[in-house]
This record gives structure tokens, sequence and C-alpha cells, in this order.
């Protein structure tokens, strides 16, 4: 008998569960919109087709009909979007709602009292029961005062009509109104639910928990009032089950308020994304200098009761130990606000294109100077009387997530995009907007460093670096070209700044493991190493009309740029590369300056023509090498090259090429001629390397700092 009772009891007890659960899942309000909706549709249906509506308006005809469909569609839309009341929604309006609800349904009573006789059909009690269906949802969905009044006055008339077909019925009619207004006032989450709360206790001994995302079942007054009482009846010396549930409470209370002011987004987000987009217009539009940016914009229009019980809340909780419970609720609301409010401006950013770095500037400039100072004015106010350290967590916590996304994206633009774009478009900008948030960060945080904040300084140095090297690559003073083929100032001048910030950074890490390509600032130093090249590139075609001097060139300035990374942690792969470039420039100017006396020397240059006159077209090939050769070693030995170990490089690389040849030559020349070949033969192989061994000057201030290094 025992086990039966306990069996029936505890199916009791499932059925109640149940039954709260359906309950509670019929006060969400995706749930209460689509029973609104549905039930206006049924509403109308039957009423269209009750005896009611044909006895108050008499039979159908088009035009009726159109007048109905217009009525019903209005009646669909406004439930399916009616808006929920906010805290600033105005109370004329709802006192003219309120007034027009009474005037409608006072008509219709009359109307109704005097015209329709007798039993009503099932259709226009199923039309009652739905219209009071439908104004018990929006009594749940919106506050404007008149849903409450609707569900009466339907109540009352299927009360009514029920009587009308057997009085008893009134109980049915009665029951009905009685269970849909003890559902509107039913909690969205239970008590039981307040108390599923996982607690754990780590080795230390210090109290953690987490909630469900629930709501208390009453009032936020009654919360209120209740969590004041709680604290009143406190013992003095309570034990750490009791404490454990104080803080719940707390907690409880604290998300509450912020699920409270949730609700005032739908008003917030709208109304300061109209004043980024005056900013913007302003900033981006008119040129002219905008107005200051209105910082107290959130804090002014949040509800100022709310905001007083919730920096109370705060307070206690964080005087209760639990400063990260409240930091984490804290910032996840105000997180997600931003996140609204960028979305809403249309500022999300993934790829890096021009349109997106569009995007990246105003939203640093909406982050810098409008959404992070509202931020950093609310927290002040909530945080005033607790710990500085719990309001730089929570700020941190806030924008922190915003300022990454514009670092990373920064990031990406600069060791991805185009070059010359960059330098010229993209990074005088960015540099701007870098400038503003850094600074309001420094604002933001005075008494804690966080690590994004180093982030924005890296970026903000390399983006310096940039607009620093344009200024060396492309200087307002045109610049006279180097006649000698030696290196270029804009080489000097890029290198050397280039080669202090290396240093300066490696001396910071003080890592002998921080190589080039581990981090992005060194992708942006061979960026920025890429980008002189180019231009040198450029400069050694627009300047000399003699590719030879142009290989020269380029020879002494790539050499130069090697020169001046051997002590910076730059990997093998680049020197090697460098060296291949180096290399190709030297067969260039060979090719191009010596190829041509060799041609002369070649045998099928002479071997083809008539066997009689083979002897005169050598003499002929020999003179015009001869003179060549002069010509050559006389111009080149006025062009410079860097330090003498290059020197001899290019010297050696010549002589490898041409002496051959010129051998070859002599000995086939001697043959032809005999004795008579030395009247001819006006350079021997030591006169020819003697000849060479004159050719470039060298840099004397690069070669002392050749020495140097040595």
């Amino acid at each position: 008998m025992e086990v039966l009772c306990l069996w029936w009891v505890n199916g009791w007890m499932q059925t109640l569960l149940i039954l709260k659960q359906i309950l509670r899942w019929l006060k969400k309000p995706k749930v209460l919109r689509l029973l609104c909706l549905a039930s206006s549709v049924v509403g109308l249906l039957c009423y269209a087709l009750s005896s009611s509506f044909n006895r108050l308006l008499g039979s159908w005809s088009w035009w009726k009909m159109l007048l109905y469909i217009i009525f019903s569609s209005i009646t669909c839309l406004a439930v399916l979007f009616t808006p929920a009341r906010s805290s600033s929604s105005s109370h004329r309006l709802e006192v003219h709602l309120a007034f027009l609800v009474l005037v409608t349904t006072s008509v219709y009573s009359f109307f109704f009292d005097n015209v329709v006789k007798g039993k009503p059909d099932a259709y226009s009690l199923i039309s009652c029961a739905a219209f009071a269906t439908m104004s018990l949802g929006l009594s749940n969905l919106t506050q404007f005062g008149f849903q409450i009044d609707l569900l009466y006055f339907f109540c009352g008339v299927l009360t009514v009509q029920l009587m009308k077909i057997k009085l008893w019925l009134v109980i049915v009619g009665g029951g009905f109104s009685y269970s849909l207004l003890q559902l509107r006032d039913y909690p969205r989450d239970t008590p039981e639910e307040q108390n599923q709360v996982i607690i754990q206790v780590d080795d230390s001994g210090s109290v953690s928990n987490s909630s469900h995302d629930s709501t208390l079942g009453t009032s936020p007054e009654d919360e209120d009032l209740r969590f004041q009482d709680h604290l009143l009846t406190q013992s003095n010396s309570p034990s750490q089950e009791e404490s454990v549930d104080d803080v719940l409470i707390i907690q409880q209370q604290l998300m509450n308020c912020v699920k409270e002011l949730e609700k005032e987004n739908e008003m917030l987000v709208p109304m300061l994304c109209s004043h980024v987009d005056k900013y913007f217009k302003a900033v981006f539009d008119s040129k002219e200098v905008p107005d200051d940016p209105d910082i107290n914009l959130v804090m002014d229009s949040l509800p100022s009761e709310i905001m007083r019980r919730l920096k109370e809340t705060m307070k206690l909780m964080v005087n209760a130990g639990f400063m990260e419970e409240c930091s984490n609720i804290y910032s996840k609301w105000r997180r997600e606000f931003l996140e609204q409010c960028l979305r809403a401006l249309g500022l999300q950013f993934e790829t890096p294109n021009n349109e997106d770095v569009e995007k990246w500037l105003k939203t640093c400039k909406a982050a810098a100077n409008i959404l992070f100072p509202n931020e950093k004015r609310l927290c002040n106010y909530l945080f005033s009387e607790i710990p500085v350290a719990a309001a730089d967590v929570s700020i941190n916590k806030v924008c922190k997530e915003v300022t990454i996304g514009l670092v990373s994206f920064a990031d990406t633009i600069m060791t991805t995009g185009n070059l010359s774009n960059l330098l010229f478009n993209i990074v005088p900008k960015m540099s701007e907007s870098f400038v503003e948030l850094s600074r309001e960060f420094i604002s933001l945080v005075l008494y804690r460093k966080f690590s994004f904040i180093d982030d924005i300084q890296d970026v903000r140095q390399r983006l310096a670096m940039l607009k620093k090297l344009r200024k060396f690559i492309y200087p307002n003073k045109v610049q006279a070209p180097v006649t000698d083929g030696g290196l270029h100032l804009i080489t000097k001048k890029a290198m050397d700044y280039i080669h202090l910030i290396c240093k300066g950074k490696i001396k910071q890490r003080d890592d002998q493991t921080y190589r080039m390509g581990n981090s992005s600032f060194w992708v942006v130093i061979g960026r920025m190493i890429e980008l002189l090249e180019s231009e040198l590139e450029a400069k050694s075609k627009d300047y000399y009309a003699d590719p030879a001097l142009g290989s020269v060139f380029m020879i002494n300035n790539l050499s130069y740029i090697e020169q001046k990374t051997l002590d910076l942690k730059f990997d093998d792969d680049w020197f090697r590369q460098n060296r291949a470039k180096v290399e190709q420039k030297c067969n260039l100017y060979i090719r191009s300056s010596w190829n041509k006396m060799v041609e002369f020397l070649k045998a099928e240059t002479y071997e083809s023509a008539e066997p009689d006159v083979v002897p005169d077209v050598m003499k002929d090939k020999l003179h015009l090498f001869n003179l060549h050769f002069e010509e050559t070693c006389t111009i080149q030995s006025t062009w410079t090259v860097s330090n003498k170990r290059l020197k001899e490089r290019i010297i050696k690389s010549i002589e490898e090429f041409l002496l051959p040849q010129y051998g070859k030559f002599c000995d086939n020349f001697r043959v032809a001629f005999g004795n008579q070949a030395y009247h001819y033969i006006k350079f021997g192989f030591l006169d020819i390397q003697n000849c060479l061994s004159h050719l470039f000057l060298l840099d004397e201030e690069m070669n002392t700092e050749d020495k140097k290094n040595i």
C-alpha cells in the first residue's frame, strides 16, 4: 500500500512537473507571439462565419469582404510585429490606446446587446475564446496596458454567450477565464529552477557556482524587496552553505537587472547608431570638424531606477568576493550591446579589400570616439563604489573582442595588401585611426596594463615604420640620379632606418630564436625591403640608358641591403634569395657589357668568310675588340662599386667570361699570321687582367663601413 501511495505521489509530481514545463514553454516570447497570431487568425475566421457578424453587419458583399480582409491583415501584422514596451515609451500613447479600446468595446457592446438576439452559434463562442487567448498573449508580450482590458472584455462576452445557451455554462466560462488570468500571471521560470545551481568547491576551499539563465517568478520590485529582506535577516555567523545561497541570490538579482536593461536595446541601439551616422557624415562627408560626440548617451538613456539597483547589486557581489562573476555578467551584457550596434551600422569586415578598409576606418572612429567612451562612462558609474581593479577588468572584457578584430584586420592588411596602395592610401588613414584608438584605450585603462593595448602599440609601430619608409623612398624633393651606378641615398636612409628598428626589436626581445618570418613585425620588415628593391629596380631603368650601368647600380644597392642585414636575425633563406638576386644582376651586367666583345672573338664570326679573306676578317675583328675593350675599360673605370670584395668578385666573373675566348682567338690568329701576329695583338693576358683591375672606383664610405663589419 505504501509503495502504491509513493508511486501515485511520484506520478502526480511528474505530472505537475510536466505541466509546469509546458506552462513555462508557453510563456516564451516566440511561442506567445505565434500563439497570438494563430488565435487572431482563428478568431477572425470564426467571427466572419458566425451568426453574430451576420446579425450585426448583414449579409456579405464584395466591399464588406475587402474591408474585412484589410482589417484582418492589419490585425495579424500588428500582433506579429507588436513591439515590447520600453521605459522610453510615451505614456501619452498608452493613455490614448487605452481610451481607444474602451470606446471600441463600449460601442461594440451596445450594438451587440441591441441587435444580436437568440443563442450564439459555435463560431461565435470559438471567436471569443480565440480573441481572449490573443489578448492573453499580447498582455505578456507588451506592457501598454490595454491588453488586459481586452482580455476581460472577451472573457466576459464568452461567459455571457455561454449563459444564453445554458445558465450553468457560466461555470465553463468562468473556469476558462480564470485559467487565462492565472496563466497570464504565471512566472516564466518556476521557483524550483532558481535552486538548480551547480556549486563547486576547489582545493583551496573557494566556492564557485553556475546557474541557469533564469529570472525569478515575481516582478522586479518584488524581487528587490525579497532580496533586501533576505540580506537583513542574515545571521551574524553564517555557514558556508548559507553564504553560497546569499551569493546566488545576489547573482540572480544582478542577472535580473541586466535582463531588464537588455529590453532597452530595441530603443537604445537605433538611437546610438543614429548618433554615430551623424558623426560619420560630419567626418567623412562634409570634412568639417564634428561636434564632440555625446559620451553620456547610453548612461542617460537607461532607466535610472534599474541602474541604481544594478549598481547596488554589483557592489554587494564584489564585496562578497565574487568580482570575477560580477565582471563576467556585466561584460557579456555590454559586449552583446556593442555587437548589436556594429551589426546595425553594417561595420562587420572580414576580407582585406578596399571596401572593408573603409569599414575598418569607420569602426575605429566609432569605437574610439563614441562606443568605448560611452562604455567607459557607464562602467565608471556602476563601479564607482567598487575597487578600481573590477572596473578595469570589466572594461577590458567589454572592449577586447572588438579591438582584437581591429588589430587583426590591420595586421592582415599590412602583411598581404598591395604595397604601393598600402603606402599611399591605407597607411596614412590607418595611422590616424590607431592614434585615436590607442589614446582612447590608454584613457580607458589607467591602473592595469592589458595585452591588447600592447597589440595596438605594435600595430601602430608597424604603421609608423611604413609611413617613415614612404618618406625615404618617395621623398618630396626630387633627387638627382646616381651617375656612377653607386649607392642611392634612398637605399642608405631606408636600410639605416630598418637596421635601427630591427636592432631595437631584437634588444627588446632578447631572444636568439626570434627570426624573420616568426611574427608580423618581421613580415612587414621583409615587405619594406621588397618595396625598396622594386623602387630601385624602377630607378635603374629610368636613370641609365646603358643596361650594364643599371645592373651595377642594382648590384651595389642589393649588396648594401645584404650588408645592413648581416647582424640581424634574418633567416638563411632570405640571404640565399638576396645573393641569388645579386648573382643575376652580375650575369646581366656581363652579358650587356662584355657579350659584344666576346662575339668578335668567336670563330664562327670569321670562319664563315671565304678562305682568302679570313685573315683580313680576323684583323678587323681584333681591331674592333681592341677599340671596344679600351673604350669599355675607360668608361667603367669611373663607375663605382660599393666595396673591394664586390669589385674583385665582378672582375673575376669578367675574366672567367672573357679570357678563355680571347686566348682561343689569339691562338688562331697566330696560326693564321705567324710571327706577324704580334704586330696586331695589342693586349696580352696580363694586359687584359691589368686593365680589368682598374675597373670601378671604390665607394670609400661604403668600404669603411664594410671594414667595420669585418
